[in-house]
Order: C-alpha cells, then structure tokens, then sequence
C-alpha cells in the first residue's frame, strides 16, 4: 500500500516490521505559516519513514523532526526531512507524509558548483 499509516487499525504503527517513535515535527505549512505538530514517527525496516499530520504540506517541502524521548539527551536536535509524498486528509483531518532525511552536501560539491556557476569559493 501507497500509505500505510492510513490504513484501518493502526496501519503502519501496528505491523511487526515498523518501529514507532514520539516526534515533534515543524516547518512551514501550504500557506506559509509555521507549525509544531507532535505525533509518531513509523519507521519501517526498509528505511521507508513516515508520519501523520493536521498541517497541510506539499510533496518535495523540508520539515524538521525531532525525537521525543523521556530522558534528556545531549544530542536531540531537529533533523531535516524532505516529504516525498503527502496522502490526501483521512476522515480525522490527516495527511500521511512519507520522508527521506536531508543529507548535507560535501564541501566539493559546494565549490564545485559554485565555480561552475561563476561565484568565488574562498
């Protein structure tokens, strides 16, 4: 199935092969207003990841999740995603939101690029 967590009794969060996290997601949502949600994380063991939301977001935006965990930790900083799929809203109001994590760019690449478009790389 194209979105999982829309599935009756608990999609993705109830199957055997997926992990469930507590996450604070935020960005920006259609029409520009920032929003912080709190919801799940599922993560399934094919890497796949994914989250359900009342913000109205589009395919290919960055948000940034951030784990929910009950002892504080020195690194729980918010990550960059990009949506690579956002289902229509269920019954309750809901978008189910597929993601992949942002990884940045090598430091070659960004002079690379820079010199190919003219700019100076110091």
């Amino acid at each position: 199935m194209l979105y999982p967590c829309l599935e009756k009794g608990g999609g993705m969060a109830s199957q055997l092969e997926s992990s469930s996290y507590r996450v604070e997601v935020s960005g920006w949502d259609l029409s520009e207003n920032f929003f912080v949600e709190k919801t799940a994380l599922n993560w399934a063991q094919n890497g796949e990841k994914q989250i359900t939301l009342k913000s109205d977001l589009r395919e290919g935006c960055v948000i940034f999740v951030r784990l929910l965990q009950s002892t504080a930790m020195v690194n729980n900083i918010p990550v960059a995603y990009q949506t690579t799929s956002v289902a229509p809203k269920d019954s309750n109001g809901r978008i189910c939101v597929s993601m992949v994590q942002l990884r940045p760019r090598s430091s070659n690449n960004c002079s690379e690029t820079a010199q190919s478009s003219g700019a100076k790389v110091a």
